[in-house]
């Protein structure tokens, strides 16, 4: 008797399913659970769900205000804390439904901020207004992760 004789046919290789065009997994996945378990989550009210409410209020609204400052000084009050505060609750629900990640903290970072500095030094020796070149970078940085 051959010791490979255990051997599940086939075992190890990997079979994936139909390739299906752009979205439809996100529109199957909505189907799948807007109608079923998210909206018992979503109208779980009690003492636990209100605890990490405010603990992720918390641990993202310091950071928040601390970055917002430090770009308000970097940008010259071009982007504040108001600003931060808006884009990372914006992003942060954005991503929060499309990424299927409810418990990911969004929040702006150093290399961010280092980025943004640069922004702002290549916008300024171009003699062109920040807030434009910001938002064409963005879209092309949008562009680009998006066909990635």
């Amino acid at each position: 008797s051959s010791p490979n004789n255990d051997l599940v046919e086939d075992a190890g290789k990997v079979h994936l399913d139909k390739g299906e065009p752009w979205g439809k997994g996100i529109i199957k996945d909505i189907r799948r659970t807007v109608g079923t378990h998210w909206v018992s989550e979503m109208t779980n009210f009690n003492q636990k769900t209100v605890a990490v409410t405010f603990l992720l209020f918390i641990s993202v609204i310091a950071p928040t205000l601390t970055f917002g400052a430090v770009y308000g000084k970097t940008t010259g009050n071009r982007i504040g804390a108001v600003e931060t505060i808006l884009a990372t609750s914006w992003i942060g629900v954005a991503y929060s439904l499309i990424g299927g990640m409810p418990l990911c903290v969004i929040g702006s970072t150093g290399p961010v901020l280092m980025f943004t500095k640069a922004i702002v030094n290549i916008a300024d020796s171009l003699d062109v207004p920040f807030l434009t070149f910001n938002v064409w970078v963005s879209l092309w940085l949008f562009v680009y992760c998006l066909v990635a």
